[in-house]
């Protein structure tokens, strides 16, 4: 049985995602923050369906207003389900453990357009190895930031992950963080050189993300030092850093790898138009 989860079913849907920490992260945060039941105005607010086995809780499918899908489930005969709610909804971006999105991935294959197909890495950070540039000012973006930092977060939205942000969203993005979202911004001789940001939590992890350094920039271990930064902050926090990043990203790779990153599992990014 598939229904639409409310905010009664809450304590349910808290233990469904304690039993998959690292790969429900994002519905753990977003549902933290913002309960259940979708607000139409908030961008990390989804209808979330529930899909059940007898009375118990056996897959979440969440269609965020930002455009996301971010399913999770236990049961493979959550799937065909789950790809004909997919089919007749419309999303921009899927994304998950690649055991979990790839079966949901060729069912709706034939009824999207598909932009964009990327094989990424989650890395789990056990062992941090801390690295810090000379010179780096961190700053704490979070909050509405003045322009030079709205303008960065925009830039670094189009050229880094090709994707156009409005102003209004890109504020969004920095207002609507919780406490536990930092989202540091390094600069340079009074220049902003890179970004990088907590994208969700949980008990026991942060998961970074929004990782930037413009290409003029690159080379030169801006990204290495704000990601370093925010592992210490997360640490400190008695957390688990945890990223994903493209496969190919030989340089990200490289530079987390020297951070202490390790591979946790395949992770895929499908883009839709």
């Amino acid at each position: 049985m598939i229904r639409l989860l409310a905010q009664p079913d809450k304590q349910m849907i808290m233990e469904y995602l304690g039993r998959n920490e690292i790969s429900t992260s994002f519905l753990y945060a977003n549902i933290i923050e913002f309960g259940v039941e979708n607000k139409p105005d908030m961008r990390r607010c989804a209808d979330y369906y529930g899909f059940f086995e007898g009375e118990e809780l056996k897959g979440i499918l969440p269609f965020y207003n930002l455009g996301s899908c971010i399913p999770h489930y236990e049961a493979e005969a959550a799937v065909p389900l789950f790809a004909g709610i997919m089919k007749k909804r419309s999303f921009e971006f899927l994304l998950g453990m690649r055991e979990i999105v790839k079966p949901l991935y060729d069912e709706i294959k034939a009824h999207k357009e598909i932009l964009a197909y990327d094989e990424s890495a989650y890395f789990t950070n056990k062992s941090f190895k801390p690295y810090v540039l000379d010179g780096i000012n961190f700053i704490d973006a979070r909050g509405a930031g003045n322009d030079a930092v709205v303008d960065f977060v925009i830039n670094a939205r189009e050229k880094g992950f090709n994707e156009i942000m409005t102003r209004e969203d890109a504020i969004k993005s920095l207002v609507q963080r919780s406490e536990e979202e930092d989202f540091i911004i390094a600069e340079k001789d009074g220049k902003i050189v890179a970004q990088a940001c907590i994208q969700t939590y949980t008990p026991g992890i942060n998961q970074i993300g929004s990782v930037y350094t413009p290409e003029g920039e690159r080379g030169k271990g801006y990204c290495k030092a704000v990601v370093s930064e925010i592992c210490r902050r997360i640490i400190d926090k008695g957390k688990m850093p945890t990223l994903s990043v493209k496969k190919n990203n030989t340089p990200a790779v490289r530079a987390y790898n020297a951070l202490g990153f390790e591979h946790y599992d395949d992770y895929l990014i499908v883009r839709c138009k």
